[in-house]
């Protein structure tokens, strides 16, 4: 299988690039040992579209059939499509082959457990010592393949989050970045009235465009572009797997993911009083007075979805948000949703009579945010060691994930990213000077 494979399983997945460090041999392995530890009886199996994945998936199933367990094959996906079909039918888990937003040469594996809940951390730990080990196959009847279509079923679970069609359709640029979340908008856009400018809509597993993610600012240009010659309500974005969304204003803004989760927290506090509500630490003061103004209780946790799950879970939260763009519901097996942020906005719009520039706008003018910045650095731990002595005794120091500094008048947040070589910097403030100032004193200190 090569020396190199144990390097693909990160922190809540597994990843890396295809062939030289994620193959077809080592997928079957993982399928083999994934079968072997949770005793699965079926499971199953989706694919995002990269050019490698319908291989890939192959070399899954052989490895999970021959443990004895029965594979559904759903076929291409989104990621929450995957969390939405393991729970709904109640398999015994679930995995997709998919790399997120990485660019075309990756490759990966997202995994669900029974319920729609996430493998742990210790879960992929033991998943990758059980392939070190090298498994064979340990069952002498092999398990069956069959295929199942789960969009009607997912469309209906969806709709439950829509309101009223509206009398007067809803223009949106919507941007797929080439991956697999177009058919399902397609159907919505019918249902719902919405007039739809679609870029990027085919599916690529190249992606010609460079890395799938909208919330790196160089790949947000081509939808602001298109927003502002077309005049749409307002934008959305999408990442490959579409596990995450991003909006833009009818302007061209590009809205920072923290100010659309202080919008719908209290939307579904509604529903749920007193309820608490989850989110990371990465950006947090407008999202922390929306809530409790709101009447409910923020909890801060760990970023990445296993962790956000698990809190989740441990604290009944109906809903969650990640600054990254993950939206996560109770009502979707405490997984994340990259649709029904979508429809929550069109509800919102609808019953305000409000644009989404307006919605927001409070929310934009009380705190201000950096927005997510990356850096590749060659020494992660003692950059932020710098910082730490550099900015000691100057706020609270909070360690629990990465390192976060607060003040009365200023927020930041940098910490290593899980899923790729970089520090990723985050800070708030109520006044963009200060703002202005702290990210340039950090970004000092980090490129120095």
């Amino acid at each position: 299988m090569g020396s190199d494979y144990t390097s693909i399983f990160k922190a809540y997945d597994v990843r890396g690039i295809y062939p030289d460090q994620i193959n077809e041999s080592i997928v079957k392995q993982i399928g083999i040992a994934y079968a072997t530890i949770n005793k699965s009886k079926v499971v199953a199996v989706g694919q995002d579209v990269r050019a490698h994945g319908a291989d890939l998936k192959k070399a899954l199933i052989d490895g999970l059939t021959s443990a004895g367990v029965d594979v559904v094959d759903i076929g291409v996906i989104t990621t929450d499509q995957l969390y939405f079909a393991v729970g709904h039918y109640k398999y015994d888990g679930g995995i997709s082959v998919t790399a997120s937003h990485n660019p075309g040469e990756y490759n990966g594996l997202k995994f669900s457990e029974r319920g729609g809940a996430p493998i742990t951390s210790q879960g992929l730990n033991k998943l990758r010592d059980s392939v070190e080990q090298d498994i064979s196959e340990v069952q002498t009847i092999p398990g069956s393949v069959s295929k199942k279509e789960i969009i009607d079923d997912y469309i209906k679970h969806v709709l439950a989050y829509a309101g009223e069609k509206p009398t007067t359709p809803v223009k949106l640029v919507v941007n797929a970045n080439f991956g697999a979340v177009g058919r399902v908008i397609d159907i919505l856009a019918e249902r719902l009235n919405l007039e739809l400018t679609r870029l990027n809509w085919e599916q690529d597993g190249s992606f010609p465009k460079g890395p799938p993610n909208p919330l790196l600012p160089e790949n947000r240009d081509e939808t602001i572009e298109l927003i502002k010659a077309t005049k749409p309500d307002f934008g959305v974005a999408w990442d490959a797997d579409a596990d995450r969304v991003f909006f833009f204003t009818g302007s061209g803004k590009f809205i920072p993911s923290c100010y659309i989760i202080a919008l719908l927290a209290p939307e579904i506090l509604k529903k749920n009083p007193g309820a608490n509500i989850v989110h990371d630490l990465t950006t947090s003061w407008v999202m922390d007075e929306a809530i409790k103004d709101a009447g409910g209780k923020p909890v801060t946790g760990r970023t990445g979805h296993t962790f956000i799950k698990a809190l989740m879970r441990e604290v009944d939260a109906p809903f969650a948000g990640e600054s990254s763009g993950h939206y996560y519901f109770r009502d979707c097996f405490y997984a994340d949703n990259g649709i029904l942020p979508l429809l929550m906005v069109l509800n919102l719009i609808k019953n305000t009579g409000k644009s989404l520039e307006q919605l927001v706008e409070p929310l934009t003018s009380a705190y201000v945010v950096s927005g997510e910045i990356n850096f590749t650095v060659k020494d992660a731990p003692s950059v932020v060691a710098s910082i730490e002595q550099e900015y000691s005794g100057q706020g609270q120091i909070d360690k629990t994930d990465g390192l976060v500094i607060e003040s009365k008048d200023w927020r930041f947040s940098i910490r290593s990213s899980n899923t790729e070589p970089l520090l990723r910097l985050n800070a708030e403030s109520k006044s963009q000077k200060t703002l202005d100032t702290l990210v340039a004193h950090l970004t000092e200190i980090i490129e120095k």
